[in-house]
């Protein structure tokens, strides 16, 4: 037997009131001139308890309210897999901001996961449109998605630095450049000058920017960028010791204890004979043991504040049509800071990284 959908209709009947006034009860609002007493109020109230009606989303947001409700959008598996969690603390911090702004959150899912990635051509433009804006997260998106988005003016916020010819796309993302840069320098001030670059050669934005910060930072110190596959573990040490490298820069692809392990094959140990600093936190879950030097990405952080960029987004689109002669508030103007923002990653004192060896012995490049 097919389930009946309550309806305000229902509501309005079993509480012995007009379909008006459940519609200003739900809403919260009383028009001027319009009195609703205390106790019709409550007899709608338990109308709805008993009925268990919820308001249509797509009907309120049709009928032009906003109706609290934000999305997520992510463009690969959500959930961990294998040990694999890339989103989880995202989505941790989406939460907290989503219970300080009073919203809910709907994670959509229903697109499925085609070579590796999620797609909202098709119906996901209508399911979108349940929410009153989305936040989008991944590292594979669609450039042409983006551009509809922005085309149709639909609130969204990208959770990672991404840009497009205009540079109107809103996001929250990590100072990728800064703090791979840093971390080059801080190699460089322990007497290392053979320092190489280990991760993919992807054109994905957080890859670039690494990239970027490593070379930059390597020819400002006049010294010559080296970039290195380490997804073959032996192959890639056996190149660490022919090229007589001592540090290395760990992009998150790679596995770090692998690495070590290959290292120490050959005899060689972290940092003894090789300093490595990690490029943020790797995809694969850390042994317990050792702690890793590097920096770390703000994770939680992004995740909130592009909520919050997001429901300032929401309600300034908003504004003009509640008070349409009146400028948006000075609290809810945003500026290009306010649509581009980057957040500083943290460095991470661990114990993989010390003076390069030529300050305290040869190097081993065939060690026995």
């Amino acid at each position: 037997m097919p389930h009946h959908r309550s309806t305000q209709a229902d509501v309005a009947a079993l509480a012995g009131v007009s379909q008006a006034t459940v519609s200003i009860v739900l809403s919260g609002h009383t028009p001027k001139g319009v009195r609703i007493s205390e106790a019709t109020r409550n007899r709608v109230l338990e109308a709805l308890r008993i009925t268990g009606y919820s308001a249509n989303p797509v009907a309120q947001r049709l009928a032009g309210g906003k109706n609290q409700l934000l999305g997520v959008f992510t463009y690969e598996k959500t959930f961990p897999r294998g040990g694999r969690d890339f989103y989880g603390a995202f989505l941790n911090g989406i939460e907290e901001a989503a219970e300080q702004l009073g919203v809910d959150m709907l994670l959509f899912t229903s697109a499925r996961v085609v070579d590796g990635r999620r797609r909202l051509a098709g119906d996901g433009w209508q399911r979108l449109g349940i929410a009153d804006g989305c936040l989008l997260l991944g590292q594979q998106e669609d450039r042409e998605e983006l551009q509809h988005l922005l085309d149709t003016n639909y609130p969204f916020v990208f959770i990672g630095k991404r840009e497009t010819d205009k540079h109107l796309l809103p996001y929250v993302g990590a100072d990728y450049v800064t703090a791979t840069a840093r971390q080059v320098d801080r190699l460089v001030a322990l007497g290392h000058t053979q320092i190489a670059y280990a991760g993919a050669r992807s054109d994905d934005q957080s890859t670039r920017d690494r990239v970027d910060g490593y070379r930059d930072a390597m020819k400002a110190k006049g010294l010559t960028p080296r970039f290195l596959d380490l997804r073959d573990g032996a192959r890639g040490t056996d190149e660490i010791v022919e090229r007589g490298i001592t540090a290395l820069l760990l992009a998150p692809e790679n596995d770090p204890d692998e690495i070590a392990d290959a290292l120490e094959a050959r005899g060689l140990a972290v940092p003894r004979d090789l300093s490595v600093v990690l490029l943020g936190q790797p995809h694969l879950p850390l042994r317990r043991g050792r702690r890793w030097s590097g920096f770390s990405v703000p994770r939680e952080e992004m995740g909130a504040r592009a909520l919050v960029l997001l429901s300032r987004i929401v309600h300034q689109d908003a504004e003009p049509t509640r008070r349409s002669s009146v400028r948006p508030s000075a609290a809810l103007r945003l500026t290009d800071a306010d649509y581009h923002q980057i957040i500083d990653c943290p460095d991470v004192e661990g114990d993989t990284v010390a003076l390069a060896p030529s300050l305290t012995r040869p190097f081993e490049r065939n060690p026995s």
